[in-house]
């Protein structure tokens, strides 16, 4: 687009579209802690003890990678509402 059709967006405008991000991060969120009970609800006991251990280490590692998504989306959804307030707190005083 030319510069000169560029539009600046309002800041009430950036402050909708954070919010927007900071929504869909926290579904995000949710959805990956779902996913971790739903790996730890379909666990199975293999009947072969090395099998078992490899089983136990993958579930345990997509386990603690889904944790760690679920703490980013979440930690980052509450950065991104924060600043979104500050915006809208910013348009009223």
């Amino acid at each position: 687009m030319p510069a000169e059709h560029h539009v600046a967006p309002t800041r009430l405008e950036v402050a909708a579209c954070i919010d927007a991000a900071a929504t869909a991060l926290a579904r995000a969120s949710a959805a990956a802690l779902d996913a971790s009970h739903e790996l730890v609800a379909h666990y199975a006991d293999t009947g072969d003890a090395a099998t078992q251990r490899v089983v136990d280490t993958l579930v345990n590692q997509a386990s603690d990678a889904l944790g760690a998504l679920t703490d980013t989306f979440a930690d980052t959804s509450r950065t991104l509402q924060a600043v979104a307030s500050r915006q809208r707190h910013e348009l009223g005083g």
